[in-house]
């Protein structure tokens, strides 16, 4: 069965409202939806702070169970 299809814009702003729920989106960190192979994925550009590598991760869980959901729309 095929996925439904989001933009990458769609996509980072999911992202980003499952994440303003569950910590401060901080000023320094940005992210970036991209297509890899045959799915998608996120990049997280930051200065990297601890804190920031624990959101990493979390954006990472987002972002993996989003791709479950959802296809890239090209």
């Amino acid at each position: 069965m095929k996925k439904p299809a989001r933009t990458r814009e769609e996509l980072e702003a999911a992202i980003r409202l499952e994440m303003e729920d569950a910590s401060d989106w901080p000023t320094n960190l940005a992210i970036s939806v991209v297509p890899h192979e045959d799915f998608w994925k996120v990049e997280v550009m930051s200065d990297w702070s601890q804190q920031d590598a624990d959101r990493s991760d979390m954006i990472e869980a987002i972002a993996d169970r989003l791709r479950g959901q959802f296809d890239l729309k090209e």
